[in-house]
């Protein structure tokens, strides 16, 4: 300690020299681009997401339910009776609504208690207590059409018996007996004037003004088992069913018979990230993050599921690609003549060719109704097969230079053969390029499989990729009324932008300049 002390009071410190490696040094400059580093972490996010589908899925990718079609992103209630408690959705239904005629989405009103009054006494029902296994409602409802006039005329009635209501349209009726529906929509006037209009003395459907639905409680239906108790009552009170949102909820997945719910593709999982905790397997509870589509399949469910091909396949496709042009381009730069001038022509001739229209072609030639996991391989041959020729030509420059080099004429000297000189010492040397530019080239394929989905050549249904699912929101109406539809096209910018960061970022740290 003393001998340190006097030291640094004499100005003398010494300093400990390490010697970076050309990784960390590569590694260095490429954390100064923030850019860089932030696509390098969407990326991981991205991967792991698919590597993880099964785990991130709600509900199963494939499931369709059409009561829930073209369903918006599921609200979450943290408010009971004016009281908070923990979150939890409601049962839904989208359908085309009879009065407006436009398709529409309510919350459903499932009654689990009720309390009566009937005949000055009061009576309480509760599912699950004293037998009772469920609820059904009667309801009277009267159809009335208003002419410009303002008068009301009497059109209809009809009697119905339901097993819940809709919030925010008729459970009205639960606490004050009777609800009115009103709509002033031009196809509601059309269709009631198809049914009532000449009866009533009306010649067009512009002489109505608005239709009127009365909607009366006639008689609650309380089943025990096989036997129903009819009550003409008020009621005073209700509870109704709610289904909780919970972490790690066990739901679809691991039948041995379904390779899809396995984690890892290798062990059946049932629990998932997240979900609905649906105690009575009631068929209209969904948890849709993202809304549904117009299957009613959950939309980030296949997402997630998606990306295992539309991030997969840039991958595998530019492995393809690198292995034919560094053939070809090591080749061709190293043995040169008749060689040189065959391989290189036909590079030529496959760069003439329009890329987009090429890969038409090919997939043209193909089977439509093949299945998807051949369509997966055959898409990533060919957009492997239009993509290597401008890269081999890059390579086949770079080994010209490189083979007049000393260290080739030195292996050369020592009797190495030519494939061991090519593929150890020539090849080796171009790592850099190749990193760069294959970073770079994966979006391309991404687009590539995504735009041949996009025009039904690529995966098909009910397979899923963003491409895919992009396809269905090319209907203007759908892109206005359904936007989140458009949910894919932002993951495959996200994930085009971010390899495009990554690329120059690399680009950019394996120049020497930038290692210092």
């Amino acid at each position: 300690m003393a001998e340190e002390k006097t030291m640094i009071e004499n100005g003398e410190i010494e300093f400990k020299e390490r010697v970076l490696s050309r990784r960390e040094l590569v590694w260095r400059a490429f954390k100064r681009n923030k850019l860089g580093m932030f696509g390098l972490y969407v990326l991981i996010v991205l991967y792991l997401m698919a590597l993880f589908a099964d785990f991130l899925s709600p509900h199963h990718p494939y499931e369709q339910s059409l009561k829930h079609s073209f369903a918006p992103p599921t609200k979450i209630h943290r408010e009971y009776k004016g009281e908070r408690v923990g979150a939890y959705v409601l049962p839904t239904i989208s359908y085309v609504d009879k009065a407006t005629f436009e398709r529409k989405f309510y919350e459903m009103l499932f009654p689990k208690r009720l309390v009566l009054d009937v005949f000055g006494t009061q009576v309480e029902y509760e599912i699950g207590k004293d037998g009772v296994t469920g609820f059904s409602f009667m309801l009277d409802e009267e159809y009335y059409i208003v002419p410009k006039d303002g008068t009301m005329k009497y059109a209809g009635s009809t009697t119905k018996v339901v097993d819940y209501l809709l919030f925010g349209y008729d459970e009205k009726v639960l606490t004050k007996g009777e609800a009115d529906i009103e709509t002033s929509s031009e196809a509601a006037k059309d269709t009631y004037f198809g049914k009532y209009g000449f009866r009533l003395g009306l010649n067009s459907p512009d002489e109505i003004e608005k239709v009127v639905i009365k909607e009366k409680l006639n008689m609650i239906l309380v089943k025990k088992g096989e036997d129903i108790e009819m009550i003409t009552g008020k009621v005073i009170d209700y509870d109704y069913k709610t289904y909780p949102v919970k972490w790690f909820v066990k739901s679809w997945g691991g039948d041995a018979k379904n390779r899809i719910g396995y984690l890892f593709w290798i062990f059946p999982f049932h629990y998932h990230l997240f979900g609905v905790d649906n105690y009575d397997n009631n068929e209209y509870v969904r948890l849709y993050i993202m809304g549904a589509d117009q299957y009613g399949r959950d939309v980030w469910s296949r997402i997630v599921f998606a990306s295992r091909i539309s991030l997969s396949i840039g991958f595998i496709g530019m492995f393809i690609t690198f292995a034919l042009s560094l053939v070809f381009g090591g080749i061709s730069g190293y043995y040169g003549g008749i060689v040189d001038e065959f391989m290189m022509r036909f590079s030529e001739i496959i760069m003439s060719l329009p890329g987009f229209y090429l890969l038409i072609l090919l997939r043209s030639l193909l089977p439509l109704d093949i299945p998807s996991t051949q369509v997966y391989v055959l898409l990533v041959f060919i957009l492997s097969f239009i993509g290597w020729a401008g890269r081999a030509r890059v390579i086949r420059g770079m080994v010209l230079s490189i083979k007049q080099r000393e260290f080739v004429e030195a292996a050369r000297a020592l009797g190495f053969p030519d494939t061991r000189i090519l593929f150890r010492h020539v090849l080796p040397n171009t790592a850099s390029y190749l990193i760069v530019a294959a970073t770079l080239a994966i979006p391309g394929y991404i687009l590539g499989e995504a735009s041949l989905s996009f025009l039904g050549l690529g995966i098909r249904e009910p397979s899923a990729s963003w491409g895919l699912m992009l396809a269905q929101a090319q209907n203007v109406t759908y892109m206005t009324k359904y936007p989140w539809l458009l949910i894919p096209g932002i993951f495959i910018f996200i994930t085009v932008l971010s390899f495009n960061f990554v690329g120059d970022a690399l680009r950019d740290a394996l120049d020497p300049r930038s290692l210092g």
